[in-house]
């Protein structure tokens, strides 16, 4: 029904009409509606199979916003176009506090008013419905990979209380930076983490070390930050700090280390438990070095007995 004009009469009919029960995607860009359409939509008995509406290009305003926030039955709603409707913050927020719309996951309020406080609320709401929305039965696995969550999301996960039984983060093919990394480090729900993945962020040296002196992390047998940005000081330190003792994988490949840097990590006694990358350690070369010798005194061992017996045979003869 897109750039009619429906106006907010028109709204009405829709929302009292018992014809449309099943009704899941309704475009009405661009049709003259205001705050009291929208109410008239959010208040509809009517509309609880809606999974898409599109209200772009009208003036529903802050006002409008607010219904839609409240609306009792809209629960299956997941897209929602408010483009070019003279939205502020104030309605951003009040979206953002809505507990009534636990499926919406993408909202467009471009070219509207918002600053980056309303943009930031939004986010918030969104992370927390793709929480729930993502998270197993179980509560212990969260994949939250490409999804372009940054840092403001972070400070949502990390303070998550649904997320304490967690044991498998997924954040990687997003737009992490060490300031979100800390937000999780110091996360008090995150503790029984033993899996993170951060490849493909912007994490840097800086996030990198905040992971491995972080006390929320120290279960973690599995990190993932491969493409990152790290150097060898990021390496160093997970070298020099006597932490993170249960880390059975790393992957680190893809960043700025050199082969020296990469090569510390087969030193420190604290990574000695780590089955990838695989190292050499003295340890090993050590060992083979000592089953070398044995073999080789074998080998000595048996030519001096096939000397005797040949002795022994020609003696024999003789």
């Amino acid at each position: 029904l897109y750039k009619n004009k429906i106006g907010d009469e028109g709204i009405k009919y829709f929302a009292e009409s018992e014809k449309l029960p099943n009704l899941k995607s309704l475009r009405l860009a661009w049709n003259d509606i205001g705050p009291e359409g929208v109410r008239y939509l959010a208040e509809s008995s009517h509309m609880g199979s809606l999974e898409a509406l599109m209200l772009s290009e009208n003036h529903i305003g802050d006002d409008g916003l607010k219904y839609l926030a409240e609306a009792k039955c809209l629960g299956k709603l997941e897209i929602i176009d408010l483009r070019k409707n003279k939205i502020t913050d104030e309605g951003a927020k009040a979206l953002a506090r809505s507990k009534n719309l636990p499926k919406l996951q993408t909202i467009d309020l471009s070219d509207n008013a918002l600053t980056d406080e309303g943009m930031n609320s939004l986010a918030e709401f969104k992370i927390f419905n793709l929480i729930r929305a993502r998270l197993d039965e179980e509560g212990e696995k969260l994949d939250l990979s490409n999804l372009g969550i940054g840092d403001v999301e972070c400070r949502c996960i990390a303070e998550c209380e649904e997320l304490k039984n967690l044991t498998h983060l997924y954040l990687e093919l997003n737009k992490i930076t060490d300031k979100g990394v800390k937000l999780l480090a110091d996360s008090e729900y995150l503790k029984n983490l033993t899996l993170l993945t951060l490849d493909r962020n912007k994490i840097g040296d800086q996030g990198f070390i905040g992971i491995v002196k972080s006390e929320t992390f120290q279960n973690l047998q599995v990190l993932m930050v491969e493409n990152n940005g790290i150097t060898d000081e990021g390496i160093k330190a997970l070298c020099e700090e006597e932490c993170m003792t249960n880390l059975l994988r790393l992957y680190i490949e893809e960043n700025d280390t050199t082969e020296e840097g990469f090569e510390l990590l087969a030193e420190p006694e604290h990574l000695q438990q780590l089955e990838y990358p695989e190292f050499e350690r003295e340890e090993e070369i050590e060992e083979e070095e000592e089953d070398e010798e044995e073999f080789e005194d074998i080998e000595d061992i048996e030519e001096i007995e096939e000397e005797e017996d040949l002795e022994d045979t020609e003696y024999e003869k003789e």
